[in-house]
């Protein structure tokens, strides 16, 4: 199968989420990603991951002791074990830097450059590599030494004054590590662009993205409204005026779209309430806006009236954007749309077996990404990695013997 992304070489040196999610989009892609751990901590590996019960053995569990956090950002690469301190082991690493076309990291800052792995040393050697950075703020922030964690750049990026009830006094994160996630994205679009420059150039370059920088960007319409206004927006709870959550008869939450123009007037009608079309609080997009938290008391009312099942079938009739507040069980589970773009498949595992994980959500025409292979075990792929660099069976015992290399 021919892949966007295939014939590049990924050296993956990441760890948590950001970096392992940038590494798995390219894999996701066609890219050859290899995976590198320490032989010796192997712990790095159940980061995240929940305790086992007292009762209960960890082989008996259904990842039958693999980090299921591991397991769903580490699928499609290879596991190479290799120990980046010693002096054998940075030898093999640069022997790989040689082949590769990215890097992506994100150690602690520093990390990298005492190991003499940064990006000076690695652009003299390759000038052609791709070297992306993940870190919490990056070169020139005066917290740039200062460890960097989803929850801290949701707290530093003004999201979680955003996100939760007005009323609440403790702020509230979103549920999900969402710069995690959107900084690795971050990277591969950097990355991407910088292969296009590579392309007419044949030059490498450094890029960063940052678990900070990634939320403010973000901000979009809050900032435009605190630079247009001067005033501080407050918690969005499910959203205002009739663009928000509703509760129905049945106890559950319908999202609705009832906010511009011919959609309010189509809402409001099957709402019972046509009178408010026509008023002079409500007529113009602008006068909604002015009267959102009124808006919301009339829709209230109403919705309140029927199940949550008989207002999405209402609403999708006249054509007006609902939705269901669904649980991770029910979206994972039971939703046709996850089914149709296979956004839940199956992989073989080599201790598990078959086990779910997550599909791939670009859809491409002509060259689509694909789940092939599940997250590796430690050192999985170790040999025939060693083999591709021309390093024989013998001197494969001896650095496995030193603990320079593990494989199983």
């Amino acid at each position: 199968m021919v892949q966007p992304l295939n014939g590049l070489k990924v050296i993956d040196c990441t760890l948590a989420l950001a970096g392992p999610y940038a590494s798995l989009i390219l894999a996701d892609l066609g890219a050859d990603v290899i995976k590198i751990e320490n032989p010796s901590q192997a712990d790095m590996r159940n980061i995240g991951s929940e305790p086992v019960g007292a009762n209960k053995k960890e082989y008996d569990t259904p990842y039958k002791g693999e980090n299921g956090k591991f397991l769903i950002v580490n699928r499609n690469k290879r596991g190479l074990a290799l120990n980046l301190k010693s002096e054998e082991g940075k030898k093999i690493f640069l022997k790989l830097v040689d082949s590769a076309d990215i890097l992506v990291q994100n150690f602690r800052p520093g990390v990298m450059d005492r190991l003499g792995f940064g990006w000076d040393d690695l652009h003299k050697r390759n000038p052609k590599l791709i070297y992306c950075s993940i870190s919490g703020f990056g070169e020139g922030s005066p917290y740039a030494k200062l460890g960097g964690l989803d929850l801290i750049a949701q707290g530093m990026s003004g999201l979680m004054t955003l996100t939760g009830l007005p009323d609440l006094e403790e702020p509230i994160k979103v549920g999900t590590p969402v710069t995690d996630m959107g900084t690795g994205m971050y990277g591969v679009i950097g990355i991407l662009a910088a292969l296009r420059h590579r392309d007419i150039s044949g030059k490498g370059q450094h890029i960063e993205a940052t678990l900070l920088d990634t939320p403010i960007s973000w901000l979009t319409w809050r900032a435009a409204e605190y630079w247009e206004s001067g005033d501080i927006p407050e918690p969005q709870a499910s959203g205002t005026g009739g663009y928000r959550a509703f509760k129905c008869s049945d106890g559950k939450w319908v999202n609705v779209a009832i906010n511009m123009g011919r959609l309010f007037e189509r809402g409001a009608k099957v709402l019972g309430l046509e009178h408010l079309v026509n008023d002079e609080r409500f007529n113009t997009d602008r006068a909604r806006t002015k009267n959102q938290k009124l808006i919301s008391e009339y829709f209230s009312k109403e919705f309140i009236k029927k199940t949550s099942e008989e207002w999405i079938e209402i609403m999708q009739e006249i054509g007006v954007p609902v939705g269901p507040i669904n649980t991770i069980s029910d979206i994972l589970d039971e939703d046709p749309h996850t089914k149709a773009r296979e956004m839940v498949v199956e992989v073989d595992h080599p201790r598990i077996g078959k086990m779910k994980t997550l599909g791939v959500p670009m859809k491409f025409s002509e060259t689509p990404g694909k789940v092939k292979t599940a997250a590796p075990l430690l050192g999985q792929h170790t040999r025939e990695i060693l083999e591709e660099l021309d390093i024989d069976e013998k001197e494969h015992k001896k650095l496995l013997e030193e603990g320079t290399i593990y494989y199983d």
